[in-house]
């Protein structure tokens, strides 16, 4: 017997200088801070009084509080943060059993792009330990849990989201726009639809493929085209970043995400790639998420990996603030279960009719509520959304 617990501790330690080792060798590879161009400072940064009095209330509970600092994760390579404070920027690393926190004070989360923290600085160490999440004004996150409810963080603390799609690769997909104003509605962000690549289209197409999504996202949301190789619509998108906010651009890969980034930072960069000829996709080059500060008086915009898939599962929320007027109409339905396809007293058919409502937002309503009937159907039965 006790020669097995011997194996087994000899085991554990094992695992822990392997795990310890790695981590070292991850941090070591990682891209050197002096190097990192165009970071955001501390003050280019928003902290509300709710996140201050926040790290005043943990600092008042915490052990040696003159070792902790408010930051900000301004970077997350392979999972390591970067954070910004008033005085320095360094690495960081999460607090021994950080996600076992009491949820009512943490949410029990790591860390992600945009969220103020509680950052202990121990005299003699060169890295940082982030004790606590501050709470966060919106969360920006997709489904990605299957039927399990995980969801994906991408940003936090951010104001505006920047929907990419590309111009001259055929019609623009609404889907993919709809459902990220969804998202962008559902955390509570203000959505932008960009439109890239315009060099690349001919005036008629151009035209047409504006009119589509006009129609689509209807009144209140702007829509801007950009040329990243002829700089127009630059500054319409660098007005939508004002100074002290942070924006997130959203696209998927060959969207022409970080090409339009670097035209708006002046210089090269982040890393672009090529796109297939044949469907106009592209592949992932953007590895790490980041901020980055816009030169001059901008914000800063947050840049993520392209995402291929949007999934919708309990975004009602965002859902009704796309639609609203769809949702208005509906409280007049005879049935509270009307699909607005084809049953008698839809108040939803009859206000398409009076051309009170546009028939292509009621098309994209209907195809997104109906997937999230199904896809909440196919949750587990412990999962409360």
């Amino acid at each position: 017997m006790a020669k097995r617990a011997r194996n087994k501790a000899g085991r554990s330690g094992r695992k822990r200088a392997a795990a310890q080792l790695d981590a070292e060798q991850i941090s070591s590879a990682l891209p050197k801070i002096d190097a990192l161009e165009d970071v955001p400072s501390f003050g280019d940064l928003r902290i509300d009084d709710e996140q201050r009095a926040a790290f005043a209330d943990f600092c008042a509970q915490a052990d040696a509080p003159e070792e902790m600092q408010v930051g900000c994760v301004v970077r997350l390579d392979r999972g390591f943060p970067l954070v910004v404070t008033e005085e320095l920027k360094l690495r960081a690393e999460h607090a021994v059993g950080f996600a076992k926190q009491d949820k009512e004070k943490s949410d029990g989360l790591l860390p992600a792009v945009g969220d103020w923290v509680a950052l202990r600085l121990a005299p003699g160490h060169d890295m940082g330990v982030i004790e606590r999440v501050l709470p966060r004004r919106t969360v920006f996150e997709r489904w990605r849990g299957k039927n399990r409810g995980e969801r994906q963080v991408l940003c936090v603390n951010v104001d505006t989201i920047l929907i990419v799609q590309p111009l001259g690769a055929g019609e623009v997909l609404l889907g993919r726009i709809a459902r990220s104003l969804v998202l962008a509605a559902d955390c509570g962000a203000t959505p932008v639809v960009v439109l890239t690549k315009a060099d690349r289209c001919a005036d008629n197409e151009r035209t047409t493929q504006l009119a589509r999504v006009l129609r689509l996202v209807g009144a209140g949301v702007r829509v801007l085209v950009t040329s990243s190789a002829t700089g127009e619509g630059l500054d319409e998108v660098r007005a939508c970043v004002p100074e002290g906010t942070c924006a997130m651009i959203l696209g998927e890969s060959g969207a022409g995400k970080s090409t339009l980034l670097n035209a708006l930072l002046g210089h090269d960069a982040l890393e672009t790639g090529a796109v297939r000829a044949r469907d106009d996709a592209g592949r992932h080059t953007t590895v790490a998420r980041m901020m980055v500060k816009l030169p001059g008086a901008c914000g800063v915009i947050a840049d993520a990996p392209g995402l291929r898939s949007l999934p919708l599962v309990g975004h009602e929320r965002g859902l009704a603030r796309t639609f609203p007027e769809v949702v208005d109409a509906a409280r007049g339905c005879r049935f509270n279960d009307c699909t607005h396809t084809h049953e008698p007293g839809c108040m939803v058919r009859a206000a398409v009719e009076a051309g009170e409502i546009d028939e292509l937002r009621l098309e994209v309503f209907n195809s997104l509520a109906s997937e999230m009937r199904v896809s909440a159907q196919s949750l587990d039965p412990d999962i409360h959304l």
